[in-house]
């Protein structure tokens, strides 16, 4: 890290301490603060902080958004027994919304347009399955059961992934860039993924990204990686722990996540803006390192990604080399820099919590 960044790094956090209560129920992921904490409501899964209620689910709320005109999301209530005028329909419906996921379409059974949370028998809910799997074999896509939850009166929600490799595609191909400061570990987060291995602590897993010697010497990116994670219908990963080859892994997958790597170092921040825009991405993830929080260079990838209109996702990185304390720290400067980093817009914080 260099001097730059570690001024700017004690700056930021001393700003960012005008909420340092902010996100409370983010660091319970990492472990509850205080053993005493007052604020967590067992009964109700909630963190009242401020009489601010914030949920564990969002199947715990009332309700979900109203189901989009556009985008490749679909609300049905149940779907028992179509007429074939009526399946043709659903047929249709479901071709437009796998065009506007680019192969990909979300169905939540159980749930109306407005995005009420109504909830259907098993019965229904088998019936409306079994018209599902008709609908997807008509189109020669395939079906997954992504999560399944109770509501009240033992009525049931479930969100189903629909995926048809489209016909002028081997697979579908999802872009990533991978952006963050120096030593956020961002290669070794890669190699991770990728090989199905965990790093032995002193930078083995990002090895295999290094194109360069002076990288393998450095441990540091210079130039633009690419490495590929696959994955087939029923959601499981394939990746080089299984296979050898990329050919291999393209074979198997009717999912490729190409992760592009880019530099950390600001001297190399042409390199990194000419991997983030020429290589057209889909999402640029964005590694914090949690000791050193966030830094100069991260708000400029912050900016840089915003500024080219891709979608941003945050992970923090290195989380067991500080304290509960200094991550809730880091989460709070994540905060603000979301709201106050770009002068345009002002984003909020959404924190995926469980593997669903």
């Amino acid at each position: 890290m260099s001097n730059q960044d570690s001024t700017s790094n004690k700056t930021t956090k001393s700003q960012c301490n005008y909420n340092n209560n902010v996100d409370k129920h983010v660091s319970s992921l990492f472990g509850p603060i205080d053993d005493n904490d007052d604020d967590y409501d067992d009964n109700n899964g909630y963190y009242d902080d401020e009489n601010e209620q914030v949920p564990r689910s969002p199947f715990v709320l009332a309700g979900l958004p109203p189901e989009p005109q556009d985008g490749n999301i679909e609300y049905k209530l149940k779907l028992v027994d179509p007429n074939p005028d009526r399946l043709q329909h659903l047929i249709t419906q479901m071709n437009w919304r796998l065009k506007e996921g680019h192969g990909e379409a979300l169905y939540a059974i159980g749930v109306e347009d407005c995005g009420t949370l109504s909830g259907v028998s098993h019965e229904e809910l088998q019936a409306s399955l079994v018209t599902l799997r008709k609908m997807a074999d008509s189109l020669h896509a395939s079906i997954t059961i992504l999560f399944e939850r109770k509501v009240e009166n033992d009525r049931h929600i479930v969100e189903v992934l629909v995926r048809k490799v489209p016909d002028d595609q081997h697979f579908i191909d999802l872009r990533v860039a991978v952006l963050g400061t120096v030593d956020s570990g961002k290669s070794s987060l890669i190699g991770v993924c990728t090989y199905g291995e965990l790093d032995n602590g002193h930078g083995r897993a990002r090895l295999n990204l290094f194109r360069h010697v002076h990288e393998i010497q450095s441990g540091r990116t210079s130039s633009i990686a690419h490495e590929i994670l696959g994955f087939n219908d029923s959601g499981e990963s394939i990746d080089y722990g299984t296979y050898r080859t990329p050919r291999e892994i393209c074979d198997r997958s009717t999912k490729i996540i190409t992760f592009a790597d880019l530099a950390g170092h600001a001297k190399y921040i042409r390199t990194t803006i000419f991997g983030l825009s020429a290589h057209a991405a889909d999402f640029a993830m964005l590694c914090v390192d949690a000791p050193s929080s966030v830094v100069d260079t991260t708000r400029e990838h912050f900016s840089y990604a915003i500024t080219l209109d891709v979608p941003v996702f945050v992970v923090i990185n290195k989380i067991d080399l500080c304290s509960k304390a200094s991550i809730q720290e880091t989460i709070g400067c994540l905060t603000y820099l979301l709201k106050h980093g770009n002068t345009s817009v002002q984003f909020d914080s959404y924190v995926v919590k469980q593997h669903e």
